[in-house]
């Protein structure tokens, strides 16, 4: 029976959010760059564009903040608070992370300006709010850079309708008072087609290539999980990862995590052994065992499922409890590559739910599969 164990909420929530601040930003950008002033429109008063210019930029904020947040809680990648709000010093895609940072605190120096522009004073507001012109690209380059969904159709899609849509509102400020300073507008309507040629000559080699989670700075014990993360959460399958692609080799690791214990119906209790292994490609092992309680802890086991993936795929490979002697279990997983083998050697500290142990990982030969099966 296949495990049941899903992708974390927070990295969709992580995905979402940003791929909705960038549009909402994109909006924002594109409406102060047509300057609602100036381009006259006869069938929506001013001021009503004025209001959707606002709301648009506050709702950038709140979806930021949202976007930071579910980031920083995320133990997927190991980002910081300060990560999110310092350029260039995480660990994990630092440039990358680091643009992503720089666009953060200029959309909120805006917005600040903004909540405080009577104080400010309007030449000093302007000043600020040119801040928001420039958020823009280097967001945009974040999320191509720091973004698990770089390559897939939507977020190019997405992409490429944002660059439209602000090309276009240059152009329209170009167009509006023509020819008074031509050599401004013509620079302007230059820098904006010459941006969209140079983002597509620096994509192919860039976060579209086959190495780019390594060239990005992705610390080596992430490398599988970056590699595969998006494709395998929009497709469900293993055979979306590199690493579930073969059956891996044989290894030992140490493992540490949490029990839980629940009632189900019945009278059977679910054990859940939720495990991370350390230094490998395979780093999420997922144990659930149901059974009758026993005296003295534990459960006389009836059913159980296993999971063993990355923290992008955890259920790369499931399978089921084959042996189980107090915290001594024997486990075999497999997927159409593929099976294996776990020997779990655990320690269980009643008073926490904490787990500690080693896992010891072995590839069955074709020759036991196929006894396995005919058996």
């Amino acid at each position: 029976m296949a495990s049941n164990v899903g992708p974390s909420a927070l990295w969709y929530l992580t995905r979402g959010t940003g791929a909705v601040a960038l549009v909402l930003l994109t909006m924002s950008v594109a409406l102060g760059v047509a300057n609602v002033r100036r381009v006259h429109t006869e069938r929506v008063p001013r001021f009503v564009v004025d209001a959707v210019h606002r709301s648009v930029s506050l709702l950038a904020v709140a979806f930021l903040a949202v976007h930071i947040l579910t980031s920083v809680l995320d133990p997927f990648a190991p980002i910081r608070f300060i990560d999110a709000v310092v350029p260039f010093v995480s660990a994990y895609r630092p440039v990358w992370l680091g643009l992503g940072a720089i666009a953060s605190d200029l959309l909120i120096a805006v917005a600040f300006t903004s909540m405080l522009r009577r104080r400010f004073g309007r030449r000093a507001w302007r000043t600020t709010h040119w801040l928001a012109y420039a958020c823009w690209p280097v967001a945009l380059v974040h999320g191509l850079g720091t973004g698990s969904d770089a390559k897939t159709t939507w977020m190019l899609a997405l992409t490429a309708g944002s660059v439209l849509v602000v090309l276009a509102a240059v152009c329209l400020r170009a167009a509006a008072g023509w020819p008074d300073h031509v050599g401004a507008r013509m620079s302007a309507v230059a820098a904006s087609v010459a941006a969209p040629i140079a983002l597509l000559i620096w994509l192919p080699t860039g976060p579209l290539s086959s190495g780019w989670a390594r060239h990005a700075g992705t610390p080596g014990s992430l490398l599988a999980t970056a590699v595969s993360a998006s494709t395998t959460y929009a497709a469900g399958s293993s055979a979306a990862s590199g690493a579930g692609r073969v059956a891996p080799a044989a290894f030992s690791a140490p493992v540490a995590g949490a029990v839980r214990q629940s009632q189900l119906g019945n009278g059977l209790t679910e054990v859940d052994l939720r495990l991370a292994l350390t230094g490998r490609p395979l780093n999420v092992l997922d144990i659930r065992i149901d059974g009758q309680p026993v005296d003295g802890g534990g459960v006389e086991m009836t059913s159980s499922t296993v999971a063993l993936g990355t923290s992008a795929a955890p259920a790369l490979y499931s399978g089921r409890v084959t042996a189980l002697a107090g915290t001594s279990i024997q486990a075999r997983v497999s997927n159409t590559r593929g099976s294996v083998v776990l020997f779990a050697r655990l320690h269980v500290d009643a008073s926490s739910g904490s787990v500690t142990g080693t896992l010891t990982a072995r590839p069955v030969a074709r020759r036991e599969r196929r006894e396995g099966t005919e058996g």
